[in-house]
């Protein structure tokens, strides 16, 4: 498919719409929802008895062309360990093995669900599930958290109670990530899972989540925060220098590119925006060099603190 025809007839476009197909491996159905259509208009487009073929080639045509574009992006650097990560993957071992509840808090972009999904790659028995502001309140956790196990029941108790039952002695660990969002009351109820069910959880998020467990030290905190067996703060200075020649192995030796996507990770933008402006680099400029990366960093606006 390199190269998509600028003017391509409706004989091609089918063609190329079965290579896609072919080499994708996607659905019919999904296919069609690519490019706009009803799956009955792609099926008859196909088949060559669309009457109006010439409204769903310019969609084929703008589709496979997007799809080239994406084939010879720049990818991110795939996973490697690193400091932050070493901690998260000591929490939820720690989490998993002793069936205590642990926190990983700090700094954001710094590789934190990176290492939780990692984890979770290698470990079938852990479940992971994001929260978000929708999600924050108990009923939300007890969705999330069922869907994961394929628990079925709707009727708030009795889903709380099969979800207990499926956890039990069940070997798993929980990993709650973007847990910051979750409100005190929802992290007293994920308390109360822990202990009926003896498994595990870790709750991975932001400062906030460490703040909100710990409270005030009022006497109404002291049975949530004392449920904490370990606690890791990981912060956008724990990464080394050697993290960053692991992560951005690709460029080699260079230690000028290596110094500036470091200064850049020390920052709040973190590794991420280290990633972001490698990757960019490597799209706009097709090679990685430091006035290359030191444009970009401009360009994106991207200083330090």
């Amino acid at each position: 498919m390199e190269n998509t025809q600028l003017n391509m007839n409706e004989a091609e476009a089918r063609q190329l719409v079965q290579d896609y197909k072919e080499k994708t491996g996607k659905s019919q159905t999904l296919i069609a929802k690519e490019l706009g259509v009803s799956g009955a208009q792609l099926s008859s487009f196909l088949s060559g008895t669309y009457k109006a073929p010439h409204t769903i080639i310019p969609k084929v045509q703008a589709l496979l062309t997007v799809s080239e574009r994406k084939e010879i992006a720049p990818r991110e650097p795939s996973f490697v360990p690193t400091r932050v990560s070493q901690a998260v993957e000591t929490a939820i071992t720690y989490s998993h093995i002793q069936g205590k509840i642990a926190v990983v808090y700090g700094d954001a972009g710094i590789g934190k669900t990176m290492a939780i999904n990692q984890y979770c790659k290698e470990n079938t028995l852990a479940v992971k599930i994001t929260i978000s502001p929708s999600y924050a309140s108990m009923s939300g956790v007890n969705e999330l958290i069922a869907d994961q196990l394929g628990v079925r029941e709707r009727v708030s108790r009795k889903l709380y109670a099969e979800i207990i039952t499926k956890l039990k002695d069940s070997g798993r660990v929980i990993i709650i990530d973007e847990a910051q969002h979750l409100t005190v009351r929802t992290l007293n109820h994920i308390r109360c899972m822990a202990d009926e069910s003896g498994i595990g959880i870790t709750l991975v998020g932001n400062d906030e989540v460490y703040t909100k467990l710990k409270g005030s030290g009022r006497a109404d905190f002291a049975q949530l925060f004392s449920r904490i067996g370990m606690r890791k703060q990981v912060m956008t200075n724990t990464l080394s220098k050697d993290d960053i020649r692991a992560v951005f192995s690709a460029i080699g030796d260079d230690e000028e590119s290596q110094d500036i996507l470091f200064k850049i990770a020390r920052t709040n933008y973190g590794l991420r925006g280290a990633v972001n402006v490698y990757v960019n680099t490597a799209a706009v400029y097709g090679d990685i060099t430091p006035q290359g990366l030191a444009r970009m960093t401009k360009e994106m606006n991207i200083g330090s603190r």
